[in-house]
């Protein structure tokens, strides 16, 4: 393993460089032309070239416009990690790039030699429990450089208003991969290996209506979060009886995304300038497992709050529907990867939460059993929930105008529409699972006053 100086949970953090953006404002173009030019001084002056060359100029510029866009993008954000960005340096990666290898060789040499850039190489990453591979180049603006933009106009945190960042929406936003043999504890990511499969006629049905809303949102303007178009995932594709009726979230593509920040910096995204509100559905899982049993969650109380456990038990209760989600049956210990995500779970006794939970939700007993002849998984609960999720996004597109981002259950829409989509949201939970959900609005914080929740 390498190793590195910098903060290694930092360094695999950092988002994508994709170099496909270019300067708008006069302050970015006149700082990009002047960078640019000292990138070139310093090749020059370092005895890598002799003389300026006309027929490269071009190409340097637009190099570093792309380049020191996504170097400023982390900035945007209020509460940022690190903010190193990643590029591979692999020749071949470069083939057909906007920014050709040789330009940006040179660049991120000079940016480098003049103090404006941290990089540490592609290198191999593992901890105790697992080598996670390799991870390509990692960049980083100094605080030289950030100096250098805001004295040229080019606040770093005000990088949308100086750059226009381009991207391409997915060509087939609809993916399928196998079974995740063990468990699938985590909900963040999808699990599996991708597979092939055939575009039948219902299945580019369902990537055109996934074009449709990715280029809808391409449209809109987004700030303080990125999100450039969605995949939809489904899970276990090799199940004899798959019928594309497992999984089916929406991910947000590319790594640092909007669904990976946490709710506080959610909460301070806008949409068209509009600051944006959060529609959760409370145990969502819960709610929709309880449903195929003929049962309808207690709206009146916190689904998490059981008795003879206190408040202080809320969190590991939670997990404690995670893990037996994720699992063939409920669980009788924590699983060690969930221990290793939080070690306070050790201070909670599964039996006395399974025990409580049993008290408030006999059925739970049943679950991995079959019923009315199937066996439901995470995987089924997961096409459910992703069902609602996504047949009210196209409704509040397609009868309402109006825009929509998803984190798996719950929804973030313009605060003006917020009542509108939590209506929507709820009315096709109905229909589709016999079921109302208990529903809670994160408005954004006023100043000098806490959220509340509907």
């Amino acid at each position: 393993m390498t190793s590195s100086p910098f903060d290694q949970e930092e360094l695999q953090a950092a988002t994508y460089a994709a170099t496909r953006a270019h300067p708008t404002s006069e302050q970015a173009k006149a700082l990009v032309a002047k960078l640019a030019s000292m990138v070139e001084e310093h090749t020059i002056r370092a005895g890598l070239r002799e003389r300026k060359r006309r027929d490269t100029a071009g190409k340097l510029q637009y190099a570093t416009g792309a380049f020191l866009a996504d170097l400023l993008r982390p900035f945007e954000a209020e509460e940022h990690k690190g903010c190193w960005v990643y590029k591979s340096l692999n020749k071949a990666r470069f083939t057909g790039a906007p920014v050709g290898r040789h330009a940006f060789y040179q660049l991120y040499d000079g940016l480098e030699g003049l103090g404006f850039l941290q990089h540490v190489a592609g290198h191999k990453v593992s901890d105790e429990r697992e080598d996670t591979g390799k991870y390509a180049a990692r960049f980083r603006a100094t605080p030289e450089l950030l100096r250098f933009c805001a004295e040229h106009g080019v606040p770093p945190a005000a990088v949308l208003d100086h750059f226009e960042f381009e991207y391409d929406l997915p060509k087939h936003p609809v993916q399928l991969r196998k079974r995740k043999l063990k468990t699938s504890y985590r909900t963040t990511e999808a699990v599996g290996k991708p597979m092939d499969f055939e575009r039948t006629p219902s299945v580019e049905a369902m990537e055109h209506d996934m074009s449709e809303l990715n280029e809808f949102f391409a449209k809109q303007t987004l700030r303080g979060g990125i999100h450039e178009g969605y995949i939809r995932i489904f899970q276990n594709g090799d199940d004899p009886d798959f019928d594309w009726n497992r999984g089916g979230r929406l991910y947000s593509q590319h790594a640092g995304n909007y669904q990976t920040q946490s709710a506080t910096r959610r909460q301070k995204m806008t949409i068209n300038g509009e600051r944006v509100a959060e529609i959760d559905i409370s145990g969502s899982y819960l709610t929709i497992f309880l449903s195929l049993h003929g049962l309808q969650l207690d709206l009146t109380e916190d689904p998490y709050l059981l008795p003879g456990l206190g408040v202080e038990h809320r969190g590991a209760v939670k997990q404690w529907f995670v893990g037996t989600f994720g699992s063939a049956r409920p669980i009788k210990r924590w699983p060690a990867d969930m221990i290793a995500d939080d070690p306070s779970l050790r201070e909670h006794r599964v039996a006395d939460i399974s025990k409580a939970v049993f008290t408030k939700y006999p059925v739970l007993k049943s679950w991995g059993e079959p019923l009315n002849g199937r066996t439901y998984s995470w995987a089924d609960l997961m096409w459910l929930e992703s069902e609602v999720m996504f047949s009210t996004m196209l409704e509040l597109m397609r009868e309402h105008q109006t825009p929509s981002l998803v984190v798996h259950d719950s929804l973030i829409v313009p605060v003006s529409k917020a009542e509108l989509a939590s209506e929507r949201l709820r009315r096709r939970f109905q229909d589709q699972q016999k079921a109302t959900p208990k529903l809670k609005t994160n408005w954004p914080e006023p100043e000098g006053h806490t959220p509340h929740s509907l």
